[in-house]
């Protein structure tokens, strides 16, 4: 992927241990190349990218994996779901504020 100045392909440990080097003088602390994947999954999950096709970018055999290793990151999906099937079915629920007025208000009764 990374290939060297004379177009050979690079040895991924010293690709990882110049990768490493550059995040920590970054400030971002010691970081492997892997740990780019795990973000990339996370931040299209978060964006709304379904399962299936985070696991087709991944390359995983299954989508089974990729929902053990990431399926903890779509609580929000389910919560969604809740709140949708709940408007659906009882119609759209505002939580209801407290009537509170100003200090200065007029007390009309």
């Amino acid at each position: 992927m990374f290939p060297t100045a004379f177009g050979n392909p690079s040895d991924p440990d010293t690709f990882s241990h110049s990768f490493s080097r550059l995040a920590r003088k970054a400030g971002l602390g010691h970081w492997h190349p892997h740990e780019l994947r795990h973000s990339g999954a996370s931040l299209m999950l978060a964006q709304g990218t379904p399962l299936h096709v985070v696991s087709e970018v991944l390359g995983h055999a299954s989508i089974a994996i990729t929902k053990d290793v990431y399926g903890h990151l779509l609580e929000g999906d389910r919560h969604a779901a809740t709140e949708a099937i709940s408007s659906a079915l009882l119609g759209k629920q505002l939580p209801v504020a407290p009537k509170v007025a100003p200090d200065d208000a007029e007390d009309t009764a």
